[in-house]
């Protein structure tokens, strides 16, 4: 059965609708299903803005305080903290990705003045699905009042697929930025790509496994996804999976979505890097 075989075969069988980007980034070979369907972002959307961000050149030893006003409700920490804290942006930008931490994201993009010059930016990078709102998580009672009713962060399989692509050759960000976003990728505590693979996080942060990856995910009820570059030796893969289901709105491991995520990484790993 040919990679695509396999990849179309697990993809029927899952109870919703997928978007998937694959690329292995030196032959160029690609497999792509719905590519160009918009998707609800979930927590993806923290990838295109670290990418902003470092694009700024901002110091990132500054620090910036945490207001009360941005700070978010679901993950991440730093709701439980003490109130008046202040961190450095290189701080805020590694919780944003590494424990997807809402308030940590909602701090920069406050910092940076809302959702103006992050969508002006995906634009012109010709990332056309892609779309953040504004204030992520936010309660009820303190909402948003620059998000337009209705709004919700947006971006699709083959924008972060190209994001990914550029961000590895180098050709998004200088040089050092670079190497900040894949240090801060590499450090994420949330992924469903290493399911089925004979590594976990901790053989990737103690360097015993040949495996090195570079992600982010998101959840919400509806969706999951996990979009990243999975490296083994000098050969690298994007790969994309975006999902969304009203099947089974649950958090927890055994979701099809999670599932489906493993299953992709695995066939992908296994055709592509394993040999």
């Amino acid at each position: 059965m040919s990679l695509s075989d396999e990849l179309q075969a697990h993809i029927q069988a899952f109870p919703g609708q997928v978007g998937v980007w694959l690329e292995h980034l030196s032959s160029g070979e690609t497999f792509a299903h719905q590519p160009q369907r918009p998707f609800l972002a979930a927590s993806t959307i923290k990838l295109p803005m670290l990418c902003y961000a470092l694009a700024t050149r901002a110091d990132l030893s500054q620090n910036i305080p945490i207001k009360p006003e941005v700070v978010a409700l679901g993950s991440g920490v730093l709701k439980d903290l003490s109130p008046g804290l202040v961190l450095p942006l290189r701080d805020l930008l590694t919780l944003m990705i590494v424990l997807s931490d809402n308030t940590a994201t909602n701090v920069v993009l406050d910092h940076w003045g809302h959702k103006e010059p992050f969508n002006a930016y995906y634009r012109a990078q010709g990332w056309s699905q892609t779309h953040v709102a504004g204030m992520l998580s936010l309660p009820e009672d303190r909402p948003d009042p620059r998000r337009l009713p209705g709004d919700a962060a947006k971006t699709s399989a083959q924008d972060l697929g190209r994001l990914l692509k550029a961000l590895w050759r180098g050709e998004l960000l200088p040089p050092d930025a670079t190497k900040t976003a894949l240090d801060i990728l590499s450090r994420q505590q949330f992924t469903a790509f290493l399911r089925y693979l004979l590594a976990d996080l901790d053989d990737l942060e103690e360097r015993t496994t040949p495996i090195r990856l570079y992600s982010k995910s998101g959840e919400i009820r509806c969706c999951r996804h996990d979009t990243g570059i999975l490296a083994r030796g000098e050969q690298a893969l994007s790969i994309t999976v975006l999902t969304e289901t009203e099947t089974d709105p649950r958090f927890h491991p055994d979701h099809p979505a999670t599932l489906l995520i493993g299953r992709i990484a695995e066939v992908a790993y296994r055709y592509w890097l394993a040999g």
